[in-house]
């Protein structure tokens, strides 16, 4: 019985020091499309459906439901806004854009972080 025991908590230490690697990608939501940085190429990387074709969106919900679909788990979102304006107590104009810019992880093997973070060396 206490051989059991002591395997059992042998088991569970050890799982609970193993931690998972995370990989990490960037999503903007543009023209109901879904771009992907994964840091391994300086163009952003449209999600295309089986025919070759961007896979489009109803909605930013939609395609966040998309990506949780496939395993990925939202981290954070950033808005980046360009531009300036001027606004008074009479009026005035703005001229700014706003992009919001979502972080998502997902566990991978320690092969496929390997590979990805290859990659995204600057050359």
């Amino acid at each position: 019985m206490k051989r059991i025991i002591i395997l059992l908590s042998v088991i569970i230490l050890a799982c609970g020091f193993a931690s998972a690697k995370k990989i990490f990608v960037e999503m903007r939501f543009h023209n109901n499309c879904i771009d992907i940085d994964d840091g391994t190429s300086k163009k952003w990387q449209t999600i295309k459906n089986e025919e070759g074709k961007n896979l489009k969106f109803i909605s930013l919900t939609g395609a966040l439901n998309y990506m949780s679909l496939q395993g990925w788990e939202l981290v954070d979102i950033k808005a980046v806004t360009k531009g300036e304006g001027i606004i008074g107590a009479y009026g005035g104009y703005s001229s700014t854009d706003t992009k919001n810019y979502y972080l998502f992880c997902k566990e991978v093997s320690d092969d496929e972080l390997s590979e990805a973070v290859n990659k995204s060396y600057k050359q």
